[in-house]
């Protein structure tokens, strides 16, 4: 049980849990949480899993009986603590899956979509919450990352990467949600959780701090699909994903 964790590990945990349970990275979760009740509201199944590095549920408002998160440090008070790339799991069997921010806070966060690509069920939804490089909290990112602390210490994943990744690892992109178009600051000027709510209720940019993707698990080898975008609140649309080709993952663990 120790050993899922150095101790290294764990405080660099602590730190990113601290994070969000600062005033601002509070407000980041209950930006995400409005857009992730919408989206697991629609999806069903049997058996829904959350790695988050942090502790709260997100999944309130999903249909699904079966609800569990993964803890990743000994303390956490959840059934099932492993390792990320080291799920306890069978091959096909979590029908939603929520990957949050923890893709943010990885050496490999390849190796991470890896495992979680092998216990997806065919035809079952990834849902990836994370920090948009380009965006106004990719910038401040640039200088803040000197300072070593959370989250700018963490790597801003580009979409257009993620998606790359997820079309090797035979996903369909399903669709994108951006939001947050304010500073890191609290304060009045982040007095609500997403002072634009009625800009990303008309549109969807791509620079919003944080971009929530879905995407499908596609049965078989299939040759990447072009994304079937949905225009309502919960996903709207964005450039068309360029098709990455199988032979290229092993050029991709290098990029990372």
């Amino acid at each position: 049980m120790n050993s899922i964790l150095s101790e290294q590990s764990l405080a660099a945990l602590i730190e990113i849990r601290g994070f969000f349970d600062s005033p601002l990275g509070m407000q980041v979760l209950q930006t995400e949480q409005e857009i992730l009740d919408q989206l697991l509201n629609g999806f069903f199944g049997y058996h829904l899993l959350q790695v988050s590095v942090q502790q709260q549920s997100l999944y309130g408002a999903s249909p699904i009986q079966h609800k569990f998160s993964l803890g990743l440090a000994p303390s956490d008070n959840v059934p099932v603590i492993a390792r990320a790339t080291e799920l306890p799991l069978q091959n096909d069997s979590i029908d939603v899956i929520v990957l949050h921010h923890l893709l943010d806070f990885l050496a490999s966060p390849l190796d991470t979509l890896r495992e979680i690509a092998r216990v997806s069920l065919p035809m079952g939804y990834l849902v990836i919450v994370g920090f948009n490089p380009f965006s106004m909290w990719g910038l401040w990112k640039i200088s803040a990352s000197l300072s070593g602390k959370v989250p700018w210490n963490g790597r801003f994943i580009l979409p257009a990467r993620l998606m790359d990744w997820l079309n090797v690892l035979n996903f369909r992109i399903d669709g994108a949600q951006y939001c947050i178009y304010k500073p890191p600051v609290t304060g009045k000027s982040f007095k609500r959780p997403d002072d634009f709510r009625e800009l990303n209720s008309r549109a969807n940019y791509p620079f919003g701090a944080v971009y929530v993707i879905v995407a499908r698990k596609q049965i078989g080898t299939l040759t990447p699909l072009r994304p079937v975008w949905h225009t309502g609140r919960a996903l709207a649309q964005l450039g068309v994903v360029r098709p990455a080709r199988r032979d290229q993952l092993r050029l991709m663990d290098h990029q990372e």
